[in-house]
């Protein structure tokens, strides 16, 4: 048997990792183990003693040993914890100035309380109590940070696992535990404004405020999967203002990107989709008080816009990228991350109070969008169309973008019903004109649009079938918006300035001229005379052969064959059993788009 004073660390974690367990006895292990974390006189031994007790509480929930080897890790944990009492030294280690022994105590805690919960579905009081009493302190510090790490970490542990329908009690009790702590935290962490900017260390404050919007990540990833609204999971709803208030403060960029981050998951009904396990519960769900949280989201968002907010909100004039701050081009980018969150949360904010029953007065949809055009043109170059922002700033991410134009449609739908639609190009909101557009991002490729048809990461089918509803009502304007684009590409190819300007065609309404006069449109007007000349019949076969090419080598040619190559790949997959839900309603649509094709011809 190797003496405890010889144990070599690194070759435990060599057994560890191997599933094995080492030749020498349980009890001489934690031993040593606590040996090095009760009295911290060696940072690296202490380092790797806890980094070991990570391991093995994580390697045995995921049953990664042997047997025999699970026995004797069990014992080692379960004399550690009973025996040694190391949940409170590692409770006080938490308030270490190191900053690597604070983490990697509540790493330890952390995989244990979650082990235990997962187990018995309760959770280490001296644990809870700890984090509860470092939370009401509210000190920005190593020690606030690391407790916020950790409660993090054990409700995503939580969402993780595999427990079944006991997971939501054990939710309800963990976060009953740390509600009016967690509360408490965020009055006095986030009301910056009310603190004394010389003795705030911003640094310090802007750790603690990142490691805080973490855990408010996880609390609305709880709150939408298994329905449970405690007063700490409503803040970021409720008290959204907080929030939003943070771009004013002296706090670091990536604090602020990240506050807008959150509040697009939130607006967005996301939060925890990259990790969280189980899926979000639908609008009916349990938890009955969301819909309220969300309006009271939006009227914060809505008012903190009316007063300037947006003018607050910093983008930075270049884009962070590995290795440095240059895109491939050489060219320096604006942050289009922080873009493209502000221009959600406004545009979802604006749908959410269309939603409201028994709103007092319309909703001020074009002011709303003014201010967003604003706000972008002074970050990003548009294109010649004001309806290009959309797949200009949302190229890269397709979840976001199908979001911003489905969104866009609803907004577009709503303002119909109130007035005119007339002159939504100068808001940037025209459905014809997002759509073409998107498809012209795209390639015209149908290949592309049936990933998106077969896929459940974007909101892309809820988005076509709207808008082939609403073509097959207004076709005439997708054929109007193709011509508009068309001359605003010419005008732009001419060196013409049509981005910004109201004054500019850009800004006019598809089928207006820049002086107000209608557009001249060659495809519309044929469609309406068709059948009705007086001229010969030899006329009328050159016209039509000229409408034929004309329609074929226009935008609007390219859109109906995208459409029609995407319905004949749905139709021959979903002939084979091979497409993924029924797709006749979609397939009934589209043949819709094909008699007005067949109508040009």
């Amino acid at each position: 048997m190797m003496e405890v004073s010889r144990l070599d660390f690194h070759s435990v974690f060599g057994l560890l990792h191997a599933g094995s367990a080492p030749s020498f006895s349980g009890e001489d292990l934690t031993s040593r183990i606590s040996s090095y974390v009760q009295t911290v006189t060696n940072t690296e031994d202490t380092c790797l003693s806890l980094s070991l007790i990570e391991s093995i509480i994580s390697r045995l929930a995921a049953h990664s040993f042997t047997a025999d080897a699970t026995v004797y890790y069990q014992d080692v944990i379960r004399r550690l914890f009973t025996e040694f009492n190391l949940m409170t030294k590692l409770v006080s280690l938490l308030s270490c100035q190191d900053q690597l022994v604070s983490h990697l105590s509540a790493k330890c805690m952390s995989v244990y309380v979650i082990s235990e919960l997962c187990i018995a579905g309760v959770s280490s009081c001296m644990w809870t109590d700890a984090c509860a009493a470092v939370l009401e302190r509210s000190v920005s510090g190593c020690e606030l940070d690391s407790c916020l790490w950790s409660v993090t970490a054990v409700i995503k542990g939580v969402l993780k696992a595999d427990m079944g329908q006991n997971k939501r009690e054990v939710l309800t009790r963990l976060l009953s535990a740390l509600d009016s702590s967690i509360t408490h935290l965020y009055s006095n962490l986030l009301a910056l404004d009310t603190q004394d900017p010389y003795s705030t260390d911003t640094r310090s404050v802007s750790k603690s405020m990142s490691e805080f919007i973490e855990l408010l990540e996880a609390l609305n990833a709880a709150r939408l999967r298994h329905g449970l609204s405690s007063s700490a999971q409503r803040l970021s709803f409720i008290r959204c203002s907080s929030l939003l208030h943070i771009m004013r403060d002296d706090v670091e960029y990536v604090v602020k990107k990240r506050v807008l981050l959150l509040l697009k998951k939130s607006v967005l009904r996301r939060a925890g989709d990259d990790w969280a396990l189980g899926d979000v519960q639908s609008a009916s769900g349990e938890d009955l008080s969301l819909t309220e949280d969300l309006l009271d989201m939006a009227d914060s968002v809505l008012q903190e816009v009316n007063t300037g907010w947006l003018k607050e909100v910093p983008v930075k004039a270049q884009a962070s990228f590995f290795g440095g701050n240059c895109d491939v081009d050489g060219t320096m980018k604006k942050d289009d991350v922080i873009l493209r969150a502000v221009s959600l949360i406004l545009l979802k904010s604006l749908e959410i109070k269309t939603h409201q029953k028994g709103s007092a007065g319309e909703i001020e949809v074009q002011q709303h969008l003014t201010e967003l055009m604003l706000f972008l043109q002074h970050h990003v170059s548009l294109d010649s169309h004001r309806c290009c922002w959309v797949s200009a700033l949302f190229a890269e991410q397709d979840d976001d973008m199908m979001e911003a134009t489905n969104t866009l449609m609803a907004l577009y739908l709503y303002q119909k019903r109130s007035c005119s639609d007339s002159g939504v190009c100068i808001w940037g909101f025209n459905p014809h004109c997002l759509f073409i557009l998107l498809l012209r991002s795209l390639s015209f490729d149908h290949s592309v649009l049936l990933d998106f048809l077969i896929s459940s990461e974007t909101c892309f089918l809820e988005y076509f079938v709207r808008y082939l509803k609403l073509l097959r009502q207004d076709w005439t304007g997708l054929c109007r918006s193709s011509r508009h684009i068309e001359d605003c590409d010419r005008d732009a190819k001419r060196g013409s300035d049509l981005s910004i300007p109201a004054s500019s065609a850009a800004a006019v309404p598809c089928g207006e001229s820049a002086t107000g006069n209608k557009v001249e449109n060659a495809l519309v007007s044929r469609l309406v005379d068709y059948g009705s000349s007086d001229e010969s019949e030899e006329a009328d076969a050159v016209d039509c052969g000229a409408s034929v090419m004309l329609v074929e080598e226009s935008l609007l040619g390219k859109v109906f064959a995208c459409l029609m190559d995407l319905r004949t790949a749905v139709s021959r997959l979903h002939n084979r059993g091979l497409f993924p839900y029924n797709p006749s309603s979609l397939l009934k649509l589209l043949n819709g788009v094909e008699s007005q094709r067949n109508m040009l011809r």
